[in-house]
């Protein structure tokens, strides 16, 4: 009686009804009730929590119906989700519909049957979407087929908004200053990378001691508060005594400066230098405005009578040779320059500057090994040059970057006037004289660190790379053409050594970071000017065809309440050593 009775309480037959685009056999595989099978109540319980986990009903019915003889008959009632026919997305403003719903076409699409999975995975995609962009989503407020018209899925999104932004700390800087900084407005979608610009920006200005990003979710939702929390640093500058120079070595120095002058972030300075090596006072008076008008164009105005000496030794001494005995050799220009900048979105700048120039060598002769004369370079003049470039600067800070690259085009028509020559002429007359300088300028910047978000003043180890090219067509006086060798170029070989028509630089350098404010560094160099006016006696040669130098060395940078300043010790490819001083940054 017992084996009867297990035999009559079998499954018979399982009947699917409601389905129209789900296959019976795909829901009778998810089932655990099978054909022949015990009838067991908790099973069908279980094939409904099944069923419905699948995704693709709005309701589910299972029940069994006792047959003659014992047997069962278990009857599935399912009543499918909508098929879509129009995925309708509303509430975005920063990401396109049509790329919302590109994104989530793996997962769902018309032709479908809406799935409340797909639905979990397509909100990760559309979250990806955003993120991926910079912005974020505060939530998704309706994700459903659209009530009287089922066919058709309502996709309403929140994105993440701007509540507040705010600036705290800043005592002498004027609001207006700050709000024309920061680009980020109350009421617009909330972008990742264009906070962190506004924070860099900050950064730059170099007004700032620090400058912390302080967020704030909690007040409304889908609403992001954004306060800039800022330490202000020193601006004015008043300083009389010594200074040491690549190219002077010992000045007496007066500088008077306001890098932000009156909270408006306008600069004016006043330079007085007198070297040891003599040519007379250097000075410099200079005025920059970055809010001339409401696009934010900056004006750059100087006019000055400055003393550049070139081939100069360094206070620390050096191997090499120089084309004058006394390392005097100078050009005093005095003239002035006027200049504008744009930006053109928060990475490119584009702009162009007028300078003109009254130029002055001395007439130096020096003996060589024979005791013969040998007349050194002069040709005095004026010289008009107009700049056109653009910089795209997409680094995520500029006085020490770890990421990111700068790019930068020049184009330079100039005329000269050589009024007056001596010496050796080098291949220029008295006249007038037009030609046409070019250059083009790359940097790269990595490291093996975490990106450093919005804590821009974290250290990081960095690999820096450089390659500048430069090209000259035309007439070009000597004082005009590229010159290669020193500080900030081929370092372990004297300032300017290297001179021509045509110049290439590359640059690697390792900074490694011992304390927030001091890098230790080892660079290589190699570059080259060549294709220009021949050398000076039989020592100081010049190459007239491609030729390229390599220099190598460490060093050390660090920061100090009165700027960057940077010491390298540099060798040239004979192995012998010179030291260059740098007060401000390297590339």
């Amino acid at each position: 009686m017992a084996a009867f009775c297990q035999e009559a309480s079998v499954i018979r037959e399982i009947i699917i009804r409601g389905n129209q685009r789900v296959s019976r056999e795909a829901i009778v595989a998810a089932m655990r009730t099978k054909v022949g099978q015990p009838y067991v109540q908790e099973n069908l319980d279980l094939d409904k929590q099944s069923l419905n986990a699948l995704g693709f009903f709005q309701a589910v019915d299972v029940r069994a119906t006792p047959l003659e003889g014992g047997a069962w008959q278990v009857t599935v009632d399912v009543l499918e989700q909508p098929e879509i026919k129009e995925i309708r997305v509303t509430g975005n403003s920063v990401v396109s519909s049509e790329d919302i719903v590109e994104a989530i076409t793996p997962f769902m699409k018309p032709g479908d049957v809406f799935n409340l999975n797909a639905r979990e995975a397509a909100t990760s995609a559309i979250d990806k979407l955003y993120t991926d962009r910079g912005y974020f989503l505060a939530g998704i407020i309706d994700f459903k087929p659209l009530e009287g018209s089922p066919n058709t899925i309502n996709l309403e999104i929140l994105e993440a908004q701007v509540g507040t932004v705010s600036v705290q700390g800043n005592t002498r800087t004027k609001d207006w200053v700050m709000r024309r900084l920061i680009k980020t407005r109350s009421g617009e979608a909330f972008s990742l990378p264009r906070w962190r610009n506004d924070i860099r920006r900050l950064m730059n200005t170099q007004w700032f001691e620090s400058v912390r990003s302080l967020t704030d979710t909690q007040r409304e939702l889908g609403k992001i508060d954004l306060t800039a929390d800022v330490k202000e640093a020193r601006t004015g500058m008043f300083n009389v005594g010594l200074q040491v120079d690549p190219r002077n070595t010992v000045a007496g120095v007066l500088r008077l400066q306001q890098a932000n002058l009156g909270g408006t972030g306008q600069s004016v300075g006043l330079n007085i230098l007198q070297a040891t090596r003599g040519g007379g006072l250097s000075v410099d008076l200079d005025y920059t405005n970055p809010f001339f008008d409401a696009r934010d164009t900056t004006l750059h105005a100087a006019v000055y009578s400055r003393v550049l000496y070139r081939f100069a030794g360094t206070l620390f001494g050096g191997g090499g040779i120089s084309p004058t005995e006394d390392q005097q050799y100078h050009e005093r220009r005095t003239g002035a320059s006027v200049g504008l900048s744009r930006p053109v979105n928060d990475y490119l700048t584009v702009g162009t500057t007028a300078r003109f120039e009254g130029i002055t060598t001395p007439d130096i002769k020096r003996l060589d090994a024979n005791n013969n004369v040998v007349p050194i370079i002069q040709q005095d003049g004026e010289v008009g040059v107009l700049t056109f470039g653009g910089t795209l600067n997409r680094r995520d800070v500029d006085i020490d970057p770890s990421r990111g690259d700068w790019a930068q085009l020049q184009l330079e028509p100039g005329i000269a006037h050589i009024r007056e020559t001596g010496g050796s002429r080098l291949g220029l007359d008295t006249g007038n004289y037009t030609f046409f300088r070019s250059t083009v300028e790359y940097r790269r910047y990595f490291t093996d660190q975490p990106p450093r978000g919005l804590e821009l003043e974290a250290p990081r180890r960095v690999l820096a790379l450089r390659a500048k090219y430069g090209a000259i067509t035309g007439d070009v006086p000597f004082f005009e053409q590229f010159f290669v060798g020193g500080t900030d170029t081929v370092r372990g070989y004297l300032e300017d050594r290297f001179w021509g028509r045509q110049m290439l630089l590359t640059s690697a350098e390792i900074r490694y970071p011992v304390q927030k404010a001091l890098n230790v560094i080892g660079f290589v160099d190699y570059g080259g000017a060549w294709g220009g006016f021949g050398g000076v006696g039989e020592e100081f040669t010049q190459s007239k065809k491609f030729d390229l130098h390599l220099g190598y060395g460490v060093g050390v940078a660090f920061r100090t309440p009165l700027g960057p300043l940077r010491l390298d010790l540099g060798f040239d490819e004979n192995g012998k050593s010179r030291t260059h001083f740098m007060i401000g940054t390297s590339f």
